[in-house]
């Protein structure tokens, strides 16, 4: 009887829906593994602060865990801070239909969901320090020998640096990331990222907002040839090559570790937050180097490219394709 019992718990617990905030094994585990201060719970944010964890500690995880990294001023989950913190719901939803376990699920929100203070955010030690203990706090939990990473927005140049590791030089300080968990990684996928910067943040805008910046921000340089302050034509007037721009991401573009064993990119032409069809000085901005393969929307929106694409998310950590 009693081995009845723990056979209908065992196919209860692998079959358990992904938790709306991270669950009470996993926040117990973070507390006496030294992440009691990383609040990766978020639970000031209710249910949609975080998500992830098993039901008890002896939940058996079959599936390889999958991290979310959402973009600038969105959150974990489907929030009702506005159209751009939807989360990552869908995904976690259509993932969960296929048999994943919020043992296999994870997301933690960074920064405040607040859009009105989008202008503000960077590339800063603070953001991905705390990233990468929660990317480290998941492969230790779960004992994975690989994760799969999904990132959205500026999730994918948060993420591809909390992969890679290496320093940074930024407002708050120099940090060290630590050692590259390329290793560790299967699947790297990047949505909608802007791995050369936005053209949005040419010009004056390098210096106005902190987002734009030329350190640690978007910046997309304001010349590469004789073409100025135009980098969205496509194709440009004159030729190109060489451009100057932001640091942060000419070392993440320069560094030739691969963020995982495969490297997948997603964009959308019809993208209103990056614009210009995804073009930066000819080039496609959410084109991670390196990349398996990659796929291109025509008409999706910015938000769209991670809201309504689960299904392609799920078909390139599970089969390697795009």
């Amino acid at each position: 009887m009693r081995s009845a019992f723990f056979a209908i718990l065992t196919l209860f617990l692998a079959s358990y829906p992904a938790s709306a905030t991270i669950t009470p094994d996993f926040q117990t585990w973070l507390s006496n593994n030294g992440y009691s201060g990383d609040n990766f719970a978020r639970a000031e944010l209710g249910t949609w602060g975080s998500t992830g964890g098993k039901i008890s500690p002896n939940q058996a995880i079959s599936h390889q865990p999958v991290i979310f990294i959402h973009g600038n001023s969105d959150c974990a989950l489907l929030s009702n801070r506005g159209p751009y913190a939807t989360g990552w719901t869908n995904s976690v939803s259509y993932f969960s239909n296929q048999g994943y376990s919020s043992a296999e699920l994870y997301a933690t929100t960074w920064g405040d969901v607040n859009s009105a203070n989008a202008a503000s955010r960077t590339h800063d030690c603070a953001t991905v320090q705390r990233l990468r203990r929660f990317v480290e706090a998941v492969l230790a939990y779960t004992k994975a020998p690989k994760v799969d990473i999904i990132s959205h927005s500026m999730g994918v140049t948060l993420g591809r640096k909390v992969v890679k590791g290496g320093s940074i030089h930024a407002k708050d300080g120099t940090c060290n990331i630590g050692s590259s968990l390329a290793s560790q990684v299967d699947t790297f996928l990047g949505l909608a990222g802007g791995n050369y910067g936005l053209c949005v943040c040419e010009g004056t805008s390098a210096v106005l907002e902190a987002t734009c910046n030329k350190d640690n921000g978007y910046w997309p340089g304001d010349d590469c040839g004789f073409n100025f302050l135009d980098c969205g034509l496509a194709p440009l007037p004159f030729p190109c090559s060489g451009v100057t721009y932001s640091s942060y991401l000419t070392a993440l573009n320069g560094d030739p570790t691969k963020e995982g064993d495969f490297v997948f990119s997603a964009w959308s032409f019809a993208d209103d937050v990056i614009l210009y069809g995804d073009n930066v000085w000819d080039q496609k901005t959410s084109l991670i180097p390196k990349s398996n393969g990659h796929k291109e929307y025509t008409d999706k929106t910015h938000m769209e490219t991670k809201e309504t694409t689960a299904a392609d998310q799920y078909n390139a950590v599970v089969n390697h394709h795009l």
